[in-house]
Parts: structure tokens; C-alpha cells; sequence
């Protein structure tokens, strides 16, 4: 099958760098990407075929969104939604560790040197970067962004649309509001309300 990476960026070409890791047996096709100077253009070694509308043409197409936002992201699974034809693999790089009771959705993204615990549940369209640790039993909700070298203890819940910087350490049993925002390198010691902001 052929996979479409949405997002001519720097997650985009992790991706395809990355990519024999993931063990999928699609075939990347190219990019798309809604700023209409890329259209025809190469990027990462593969043509941006234009904007996200012509995947809505497509029948039988896996999609990766290389998207960091999450309202951005939130939008374009919207979007996509009218194609029910569409395929959004979980993309698990063979350098990470997941327990195998772990449960998931569609569209994750875990990066090389990621581990996540037993019994944790994570639903759809999260992004995890490289070297981070999510603790047993924890439940990540939708479309967070979860950067590099980030620690979960256990039990944790991120309700969703939550960004957690780099660096950043949540101790264990900690409810992190959707739509907050964790800074680089804090440390979270009590839940969060939503549309929180925490800094180091």
C-alpha cells in the first residue's frame, strides 16, 4: 500500500529517516503539504504531490501526519474523516520498547529509544520523540505531543491535546488537564488543571 507523509518538515523527514525502523510494508509515495510553493518540489528525497485536499481523492492510501500542533492535527483528521478509505497505521520505531499488553489507537508515532509500560493505554494520534519513558498503567489520551527524553511515572493520565516539552518529568499518579502545555525540563508534582502552563 502506499503511504503519504502530511508535512513537508523536520518530524516529516524523521520519519522517512527513520523509516525502515517501523517495520511497515507500505511504500512512501510522497508528501503533502498545504504551502503551495512546495507543490512539484523534492523534500527529504520525495515529491510533495501537493496539499492535503488530494489525499481526499485518494482510495486505498495509508497517511502519517508529521504534524506537531494538535489543534492542527485535531483539524486534519476532521478533514480526512469524509475519506473512509484511508488508512492511519501506528508507526513504532524497532529501536523503542513497549510492553506488549500495551493497547493502542491508530496514528502513534513512537520515536527510537522510547519505552512505555505495561498496562498503558494510548489512543490515537500522539506523538512520542526519541527517548522517552511512559510508565506503567498510564492512559494517554488524543493528539498529544510528547518531545524527546520525556519521563512519565506510572499511573499518569495526559487527557489529550496536552504538549509536553523536552526534558520535562512528571511524577508518578499525576492528571495533566487536556490542552496544557509542560515547558522544557519542568517538573510536574501535582495534577494540572486544563489549559495549564507549567514551567521549570
Amino acid at each position: 500500500m502506499d503511504l503519504i507523509i502530511v508535512g513537508a518538515n523536520k518530524i516529516g523527514e524523521t520519519i522517512v529517516h527513520a523509516f525502515p525502523q517501523f517495520g511497515l510494508r507500505h511504500r512512501i509515495r510522497g508528501f503533502v503539504d498545504d504551502n503551495p510553493d512546495l507543490k512539484g518540489k523534492k523534500f527529504a528525497g520525495y515529491p510533495v504531490l501537493g496539499t492535503v485536499d488530494e489525499i481526499l481523492l485518494k482510495e486505498k492510501v495509508a497517511v502519517v501526519l508529521a504534524i506537531q500542533s494538535s489543534y492542527e492535527k485535531n483539524g486534519l483528521v476532521r478533514k480526512l474523516a469524509s475519506n473512509n478509505h484511508l488508512e492511519f497505521p501506528n508507526l513504532f520505531s524497532s529501536g523503542s520498547w513497549i510492553s506488549r499488553d500495551c493497547i493502542f489507537g491508530k496514528g502513534n508515532i513512537i520515536l527510537e529509544g522510547s519505552l512505555i509500560n505495561f498496562g498503558t493505554m494510548v489512543g490515537n494520534f500522539n506523538f512520542f520523540g526519541t527517548k522517552c519513558s511512559i510508565g506503567h498503567e498510564s492512559v494517554i489520551g488524543d493528539y498529544n505531543c510528547v518531545e524527546d527524553e520525556v519521563n512519565f511515572g506510572g499511573f499518569s493520565i495526559l487527557e489529550g491535546q496536552v504538549t509536553v516539552k523536552k526534558g520535562a518529568w512528571i511524577n508518578q499518579g499525576i492528571r495533566i488537564g487536556k490542552e496544557s502545555v509542560i515547558e522544557k525540563f519542568a517538573e510536574v508534582k501535582e495534577d494540572i488543571h486544563p489549559n495549564s502552563s507549567v514551567r521549570k
